[in-house]
């Protein structure tokens, strides 16, 4: 379920939005006028196993329960009502059933079940079909069949006595399915029949989450609670597709009218970051999950997918779009993480079964290499973090460097265990030689920080982007177009940093730009230092603050001993945890 505070709900069932625009209304009886529920939200109540939504009236409270079982394709509501008057509450939707971009949508059918008390969305083929209903509901708005369609919100009302309604907990259950309608009814009928069951599951499951992975007690309460939001957070971001399987989403808001709900889909160096994250915290089987999804899709020539849509395997995805091998950095990251695992864990059977994988991933990033100065290539190849705006295309990115350091370190650990000492010798000759290419190429000892990539020379410059200062921007684009160095200040050094590549000197004033103002916010790092000509704040790529580039701060600042930059770039993130951030 994505939405805002007191504004319309999307509820999603992957690959499929079930139904947009879900809102509570109430009329009290001698009442004359429906109370819009978004008009009386009190509070919210965000637990890790179910979200409440308080509405608050003289007369009535309405407590409504928002959870998504684990493992099950479907999502349930309860709402606790207590009321001095006979309620009746109305819930409003509108049918969608509109498979995850890039996908063709579907016209949805809504038909309604009176013996069942629930509604039918389904689509012509008879494949895809969601289930939407209530034990206690009576529809009052399907309309006839021969009638023009019109976009006006479905509904259906609640308005059992007081006393059933004060006796127990109302379920609005919602389900679907990529097999029919057959299907998705069992599913809803599975879950209307075992709530209590499923809630308790869930909550347990969160509860072991807590229990048996790392937790944190300092002396500031605020960091201890964010980090355990951390946990729950990153868990959440672990879905199941019927037809991909088991993997992590990179994020989520609500799609309006788009079929793409902020970004939950599979991506691959988002997820190899995050699995860095699970593993430290010892949740090895998300970690596990998270590598075997990706080895999956892995290209035959070792490269691992950009991303991956949940619509996936119904386009032609991995030939039919650009999307799914657009990134360089995801290659270098998924060897990065199996060592990782290693070190943490020891499973020498998962490494084993993923070592032929991890080697062609390990070679296919080697081979970018192509005029063998030690540093692997973007050209032809894709994008590193930078995937558009002012500094892209790179030609050799510095932060790519850093992976491929880290990766060919990591491959030479896993060769030694795999008894391969000729790749271990190999893979360790290679971070060396990257190493020294790094300090020769990168580093601008005037000014004090390592330079964000090389470029091949353009005969025309790149357009600047619409915005504030395009004229400047323009003119740093104009003196860019036939440099072969982008000598822009910006975070990306601190991968490298984090991953102990570079030199020690050196890396100290790198850590005083990445804590100086230029880079560094209240809220978090900029990409881009905002003494840049090129610098837009509002940008994607040159000038935004993420909180993925304060976590490479903040660990890059504690690797080589700063622990004033490394904790004020971690409270930045810990901070965005409460209100007010």
């Amino acid at each position: 379920m994505f939405g805002y505070e007191n504004r319309e709900a999307e509820a999603w069932v992957y690959p499929m939005e079930i139904a947009d625009g879900l809102t509570l209304s109430f009329r009290l009886e001698g009442y004359p006028l429906d109370i819009d529920g978004r008009g009386i939200m009190s509070s919210i109540v965000v637990r890790p196993e179910a979200t409440t939504l308080v509405y608050a009236h003289a007369a009535f409270t309405v407590r409504e329960i928002v959870f998504a079982p684990i493992d099950e394709p479907g999502l349930v509501i309860l709402l606790d009502v207590r009321s001095v008057l006979p309620l009746t509450i109305t819930t409003a939707f509108r049918p969608r059933l509109r498979l995850m971009w890039p996908a063709t949508s579907m016209t949805s059918n809504l038909s309604w079940d009176g013996a069942a008390h629930a509604y039918y969305i389904t689509e012509e083929t008879g494949r895809f079909a969601g289930v939407l209903g209530c034990p206690l509901a009576r529809d009052v708005s399907v309309m006839p069949y021969q009638e023009e369609p019109r976009d006006l919100p479905n509904r259906f009302v609640i308005d059992a006595p007081p006393e059933t309604l004060a006796a127990e907990l109302v379920p609005i259950v919602i389900a679907a399915s990529v097999e029919g309608r057959d299907a998705a009814k069992r599913t809803y009928d599975r879950l209307l029949a075992s709530i209590p069951t499923l809630y308790a599951r869930t909550s347990d499951h969160y509860d072991r989450l807590v229990r048996e992975t790392v937790g944190v007690t300092t002396p500031d309460a605020s960091l201890n609670t964010a980090f355990a939001w951390a946990k729950v957070g990153i868990d959440k971001g672990l879905a199941t597709n019927p037809s991909l399987g088991t993997g992590l989403l990179a994020g989520f808001r609500t799609a309006g009218e788009s079929e793409r709900p902020g970004y939950a889909w599979f991506f691959g160096r988002d997820a190899m970051w995050t699995a860095l994250a699970t593993t430290a915290e010892g949740a090895f089987e998300t970690t596990r999950t998270a590598l075997a999804f990706l080895r999956k899709f892995q290209r035959q020539d070792g490269k691992i997918p950009h991303e991956i849509s949940q619509s996936a395997s119904l386009v032609r995805w991995f030939d039919g779009y650009p999307y799914a091998w657009a990134s360089a950095d995801a290659t270098p990251l998924y060897v990065i993480a199996h060592a990782d695992y290693w070190r943490a864990s020891g499973d020498r059977a998962f490494i084993a079964d993923a070592w032929p994988s991890i080697l062609s991933a390990y070679k296919f990033s080697a081979a970018t290499d192509t005029d063998g100065n030690g540093l692997i290539e973007n050209t032809n190849v894709g994008h590193g973090w930078v995937e558009g705006g002012a500094l892209y295309p790179a030609h050799e990115e510095f932060y790519m460097q850093g992976l491929w350091v880290a990766a060919s370190r990591g491959v030479a650990e896993l060769a030694a265990a795999m008894k391969d000492e000729g790749v271990a010798a190999e893979a360790r000759a290679a971070a060396e030689r990257t190493r020294a290419a790094m300090e020769r190429t990168y580093w601008l000892g005037d000014r004090g920080f390592y330079a964000f990539a090389t470029k091949l020379p353009t005969a025309a410059p790149r357009e600047a982007e619409t915005g504030p200062h395009r004229d400047q921007r323009q003119g740093r684009l104009n003196a860019l177009a036939g440099a072969r160095l982008v000598d822009e200040d910006t975070v990306l050094p601190a991968v490298p940093l984090w991953f102990d590549t570079v030199q020690e000197d050196r890396a100290q004033t790198e850590v005083d730009h990445l804590g100086a103002g230029a880079i560094a916010t209240d809220w978090g790092s900029r990409i881009l230092s905002n003494r840049s000509a090129l610098y837009d704040p509002l940008s994607y790529h040159y000038g935004s603050v993420w909180p993925l580039f304060t976590g490479w701060t903040a660990v890059g600042a504690y690797r080589y001993g700063r622990p004033h930059v490394g904790y004020g770039a971690l409270m930045a993130n810990a901070l965005l945890s409460y209100p007010g951030a």
